[in-house]
């Protein structure tokens, strides 16, 4: 008899990855709502938002319903339960102060290349949106000494602003002998937080070189250490000339140690001692493990969670109050899972549904307390805000400058200055006034900066193609707040629709919605990917329109905007290749005290004072040396020089000690010297306008913030307006 087709692996995991796009949010609110001002050349068309564009987004209900019915029942066909399509436990929000997020899964193989590899972009994402501080990954396929293989996990997960450790291991035995494939494998890749206290010298791969678990060692306060370990345990295969992770090993244990034990009996035993050991020493456990067995009913489960043995708890079952289904897509039992001892807190735990992941296999997620991992919660390092002035762009140096003086208009800050100079009083009085001017000044500098733009992720680069998907989900999201009753101005979300060409908005239901959303959401992740291509062609056809229009300015700044992309996508990728790896802010600070002992800086105050202590008061203590620095001469001139010694040796009647050095006296000479050519007062000391503006004009606007709290982008912006001369003013007072 025959038999019935079955449907193939990637299609299958094509529909879960589809079903898994509700629980993603990779495009926040926010920025959707503000994505009608992401485009700099303001050249937006409405026609690419017409039905006729986009009728694949409109088809009609009857035939999403079709659809998603087709789908469902192809992954019924498949042998795919309902359990893992369903979050077990609750989806995973944003991450708390305090947490350590691990993520883990069977990653069912990942390419070692950067660039055009969806598993590692989809990896990037996940780790992005979840916030996550470790990512364990087994069955990872990779031979890591062939030579084709050259990127390190710390490469493929490097590209943010986090700091990356990496530990991968694969067979070893094999490695000469087989391709750049290779069966079975486990990683770990660790993500900024706990850095510091990540112990290089102690992680690494289990002795036997066959790969099949790797391990981080954190070490905290108090002699506390945990471990976090990620393990495969390879299925069984009896076919013995096959390249699976259980005749790799068969194979080894025979020839190289004259063993016939079953692979995944030695396993178990070698894992359970190693973890036994480590217990003993008093060490706390994480491990995340594709058993391939159930984990509740066989024996590695049971040997796990023993209260006679390691007494472990498996976390998300002990979290949720509820067993595990079943974690491969395909498979009825739970044949993975994150187990952990009762000295580390979870606070969170959950498992999502097949096809969130890049592998097929459930994605685990689960929080602990930083704390209870190594004895104290790190600090916590708050970033600068993004500069949003940017005097390079027109409209946002416009906007700015606008703002700016309805704010000097609506306070009359020119009022009160002309009244500080003429009815101040005493000089004191005076100062006092227009230091009161300069600091509302500086507010409202802040306050125009900030309104002056949005700042975008720039995940998707702008095109009206791109613009149209971003629209249309905004318009849904919108629809979807109406019926939740956060919405109550049906005009205007009828025009919005309309805008968008969507037919019918009011009359869509909460499912056909969802649907909806979901396409857009595949037609972002598509921009998002190749969006670049569409920038640039958008970018050359509005300067095609601008030059046969004889636009010349919206033709330099099109050409301006070109060449300012161009620069940093080629600056990025050279940084990115080239460049040194930035450290870490530091968050502790150790000196040596005078009797052999270690003082100890830990906040953010005694780290600075115990930095500029060391290193102005040692290392930069050159100067202190100097003859002028030392007995009369120093009460004479002080630091700065400006007591009436001074104007003695100006005027060549300085009485010099008779001990002092002789090279200080000939200094002396010479500047009386100097002094009897050029004449007293020959130099202007007072900044006028000009001066000041030229000054500015010539800065680097990267230049970081000054102790005024602004950087240099407000003066630069005010130096070139031509306008706002309050603000001139009290720029020259800041600075």
């Amino acid at each position: 008899m025959g038999q019935m087709n079955r449907t193939k692996h990637g299609k299958v995991l094509s529909a879960l990855e589809k079903r898994a796009l509700r629980y993603k949010n990779r495009f926040s609110r926010e920025e959707l709502r503000d994505g009608n001002e992401i485009d700099e050349t303001g050249t937006v068309a409405t026609e690419g938002l017409t039905d006729e564009d986009t009728v694949n987004s409109n088809n009609s209900g009857e035939e999403k319903c079709r659809a998603e019915i087709l789908q469902q029942e192809m992954l019924e066909a498949s042998g795919v339960s309902d359990e893992v399509l369903k979050v077990h436990g609750v989806a995973p929000g944003s991450k708390p102060d305090g947490v350590f997020r691990l993520v883990y899964e069977n990653c069912n193989g990942l390419l070692n290349k950067i660039s055009d590899n969806d598993k590692l972009e989809k990896a990037r994402e996940i780790n992005d949106e979840l916030e996550v501080d470790v990512a364990c990954y087994n069955e990872h396929r990779q031979n890591l000494m062939h030579k084709d293989n050259r990127n390190g996990f710390s490469q493929l997960f490097r590209g943010g602003e986090a700091e990356v450790r990496s530990v991968a291991a694969h067979n070893t035995h094999e490695g000469k002998e087989v391709g750049r494939v290779q069966e079975g494998g486990t990683a770990m890749v660790l993500f900024g937080q706990l850095i510091e206290q990540y112990d290089f010298e102690a992680s690494g791969r289990e002795d036997s070189g066959l790969g099949r678990w790797v391990v981080m060692v954190f070490r905290g306060e108090n002699g506390i250490t945990t471990r976090i370990v990620c393990g495969y345990n390879p299925c069984y295969n009896r076919k013995k000339q096959s390249k699976t992770s259980y005749q790799q090993a068969r194979r080894y244990y025979i020839t190289k140690e004259k063993d016939l034990t079953c692979p995944r009996k030695r396993f178990r035993d070698d894992l359970i001692n190693q973890l036994v050991q480590w217990r003993e020493e008093g060490d706390r456990l994480i491990v995340c493990l594709d058993a391939n067995e159930d984990i509740y009913s066989k024996e590695i489960g049971r040997r796990l969670t023993a209260a006679d043995g390691l007494g472990m708890n498996e976390v998300v079952g002990e979290y949720t109050g509820s067993r595990l289904g079943a974690t491969y897509f395909r498979g009825t039992k739970p044949i993975d899972g994150v187990w952990a001892t009762n000295d580390l807190q979870v606070v969170g735990a959950c498992v999502m549904p097949a096809g969130y992941g890049i592998g097929d296999h459930r994605l685990f997620v689960v929080d602990f307390r930083i704390d209870s991992m190594v004895g104290v919660t790190p600090p916590k390092i708050v970033r600068l805000a993004a500069r949003r002035l940017n005097t390079k762009i027109p409209h946002v140096a416009e906007k700015y400058q606008a703002t700016l003086e309805a704010k000097m208009v609506e306070h009359k800050l020119n009022s009160r200055l002309i009244d500080a100079e003429r009815n101040g009083g005493s000089v004191e009085e005076i100062r006092r006034k227009v230091n009161g001017v300069d600091k509302d000044s500086k507010q409202y500098m802040i306050h125009a900066e900030s309104k002056c733009r949005k700042i975008k992720s720039g995940r998707i680069p702008f095109s009206p193609e791109a613009s149209v998907w971003i629209r249309r989900r905004q318009v849904y999201e919108s629809l979807l707040r109406r019926l939740d009753g956060k919405i109550r101005n049906r005009s205007n979300l009828r025009r919005s629709a309309q805008r968008c060409g969507i037919s019918n908005p009011l009359k869509l239901s909460r499912r056909e919605i969802h649907q909806r959303i979901e396409i857009c959401e595949e037609k972002c992740k598509y921009f998002e990917r190749h969006g670049h291509r569409y920038r640039r062609k958008h970018l050359r056809d509005r300067l095609a329109v601008a030059r046969k229009n004889g636009n010349k300015v919206a033709e330099e700044k099109i050409q301006a905007i070109i060449q300012r992309e161009k620069e940093r996508s080629f600056w990025r990728r050279m940084n990115f290749a080239m460049s040194k790896r930035t450290g870490r802010s530091v968050t502790m600070v150790q000196r040596e005290t005078s009797d052999g002992g270690l003082e100890e800086a830990r906040t953010q105050e005694e780290v600075e004072h115990m930095a500029w202590d060391e290193i102005h008061g040692k290392r930069f203590y050159l100067a202190e040396q100097a003859p002028i620095c030392k007995g009369r001469l120093r009460g004479d001139f002080g630091y700065m020089a400006n007591t009436s010694a001074a104007k003695e040796v100006l005027a060549g009647e300085y009485d010099f000690p008779l001990d002092g050095h002789q090279g200080t006296k000939d200094i002396f000479d010479e500047v009386a010297r100097i002094r009897s050519i050029v004449p007293e007062n020959s130099v202007s000391t007072e900044l006028r306008r000009p001066a000041w503006k030229e000054k500015w004009r010539g800065s680097s606007e990267k230049t970081s913030s000054s102790l005024s709290g602004l950087h240099f982008g407000h003066y630069i912006h005010i130096s070139c307006s031509g306008r706002g001369r309050i603000l001139e003013d009290n720029g020259a007072n800041c600075e």
